[in-house]
């Protein structure tokens, strides 16, 4: 593994707060070792008014927590996050290697010469042939040839013993006293059994469903030595929430686990028109393809940092990337490379992406809080946005989308709000304010937009999702209470079906799902305008 891997791997697993999915801001550890952003736990606690009682139940475990009389301010600071973050951003940089000179040798070890300047050095050894049976070829049997035709003769000394390979077959013809060395034995290779990865890499072949793949027959002995977890093991889902938001649900696939075909980190979601599911899984920086039925198509994996994921026009992927000189890859729907664009964005993070009608994207920026506009080359046409908390400003914009009339929708995370603006980034509404009440967010991430050009929020922090118009009026809760689902389940990003329903990725810590609901007929009551939902979209 690469040291750029290893950073990336440590920083998603170790350095990001659970509740913002950011890099920790002044880690704050509370009695049971769960660890968040100090601002992120304030706004928890304040919002969802655990302050009057004095405690709080952990966003992770939910055990019980009592809040310091000087507030959360006063709550402990993770040392270790903190000293593993710096080293982790020290590493960033890499020192040059520095060049030493070669010590020259020692004056004891170099040769002696005389007067004449010949070397007083013995002359090098020179083994004397041996004729077949090992007889020596001079009668002497162990001295060579007189130097000149006179003088003293050298002692030319047999080769040493030689010992037989120690894989040498029955009847190995070896005789340790010649200078033969025939070529070396190896034991033939042993193939054990166990399926293939279902991932290719970038520009590789895709590689079938690991279903597809069948243990090959004749294997000479079993694996004694099982591979390792790429990742680490996944307790067994609870039966109890087996039944939980399941009104309205059409479709549902995907787990979180060890292998290479389950999900680890999912975060990007996207739809194609033949209805084909798109996840990203930064976690290990893989694209997965499931067709209409939810059954894995293709799996391949990206060099870079990935987030979120789109599929335009032309029914590309489009996956947004943090890479220098990049701010997007470009593949078809196989897994083939097609190139790599906006090289023009620095120095900034990119997460969310959605494309336009008539070509082009958009892409948000958390770092530098803006929104970038792309042509249909994908070069930039403009940039809006910067840190604050009015209109067409942001803090943290999470995810995009687009509607039919390329009318931009921006969520953020930190200021608890969506905002709309036209195609060209001019402000047009803003919806949304703090709170778990109906129409109120608390740190929305993923967003889309319907066929009538509805809004869709998923409202991660309180755990549901919600809809609005295009006004930013609220309509109705599409799903609530993913809690129920397990451990810290929350809904992460949404897409929208051809048929109009509604995509939810959820993840949890130790869940990670896509579910397919119809959202007229889900969380709340209301009519529905469609019909059954029918897996072919």
């Amino acid at each position: 593994m690469s040291t750029l891997n290893l950073r990336n791997r440590i920083e998603e697993d170790h350095l990001t707060c659970t509740i913002c999915f950011q890099p920790f801001t002044r880690p704050k550890a509370l009695p049971c070792l769960h660890t968040f952003c100090e601002h992120c736990l304030r706004e928890y606690v304040v919002s969802r008014g655990y302050e009057p009682s004095g405690e709080f139940p952990c966003p992770i475990c939910r055990v019980t927590v009592k809040i310091p009389s000087g507030g959360v301010d006063q709550f402990a600071d993770n040392h270790l996050v903190q000293s593993l973050s710096h080293t982790v951003d020290n590493t960033k940089v890499r020192p040059q290697p520095v060049v030493r000179p070669t010590p020259k040798p020692r004056r004891s070890l170099q040769p002696k010469t005389d007067d004449d300047g010949a070397t007083g050095a013995p002359p090098p050894y020179t083994p004397t042939p041996f004729a077949e049976g090992g007889a020596a070829s001079s009668a002497a049997g162990c001295y060579g040839g007189m130097e000149g035709g006179g003088g003293v003769g050298q002692p030319q000394h047999p080769p040493p013993r030689v010992n037989p390979p120690p894989f040498a077959p029955p009847g190995y013809n070896f005789n340790p006293q010649t200078g033969y060395n025939p070529p070396p034995y190896y034991p033939p290779p042993v193939n054990y059994p166990g399926p293939s990865p279902s991932y290719m890499h970038v520009g590789g072949n895709p590689v079938p469903p690991t279903s597809s793949v069948q243990p090959g027959a004749g294997h000479s002995a079993p694996n004694p030595y099982p591979a390792p977890l790429l990742y680490p093991t996944i307790p067994p889902p609870s039966s109890e929430s087996g039944d939980s938001c399941s009104k309205g649900l059409q479709l549902k696939f995907g787990k979180k686990g060890a292998s290479v075909t389950d999900f680890h980190k999912p975060f990007g979601l996207a739809i194609s028109d033949a209805c084909d599911f798109i996840v990203t899984d930064v976690g290990g920086n893989r694209i997965f393809v499931f067709n209409y039925r939810g059954e894995p198509k293709k799996a391949f994996h990206c060099d870079s940092r990935i987030k979120d994921v789109a599929v335009n026009s032309k029914n590309e992927i489009l996956v947004v990337v943090n890479k220098p000189g990049a701010a997007l890859i470009c593949y078809d729907m196989s897994g083939r490379y097609l190139g790599e664009h906006g090289k023009f964005i620095t120095h900034e993070e990119t997460q969310g992406i959605s494309p336009f009608i008539n070509g082009g994207a958009v892409i948000t920026g958390i770092q530098n809080h803006s929104v970038y506009i792309m042509t249909d080359q994908y070069k930039l046409s403009s940039k809006f946005g910067r840190k604050g908390t009015g209109d067409g400003y942001f803090q943290s914009p999470a995810f995009v989308a687009t509607d039919s009339k390329n009318h931009i929708i921006v969520s953020d995370n930190v200021n608890h709000n969506v905002q709309v603006f036209n195609s060209q980034g001019k402000f047009k509404v803003r919806f949304g304010s703090k709170g778990s009440a109906p129409g109120q967010l608390f740190q929305p991430m993923g967003v889309v937009a319907t066929a009538d050009d509805n809004i869709i929020v998923a409202d991660t922090g309180n755990c549901r999702v919600e809809m609005f118009t295009s006004k930013g009026a609220y309509t109705r809760t599409v799903v609530s209470g993913t809690h129920q689902l397990g451990e810290d389940v929350r809904p992460v990003n949404v897409a929208m079906t051809p048929r109009g329903d509604v995509a939810v990725l959820l993840k949890g810590n130790y869940f990670a799902e896509v579910r397919v609901y119809n959202p007229y007929t889900s969380a709340s009551s209301g009519h529905d305008p469609t019909s059954c939902y029918c897996l072919m979209c």
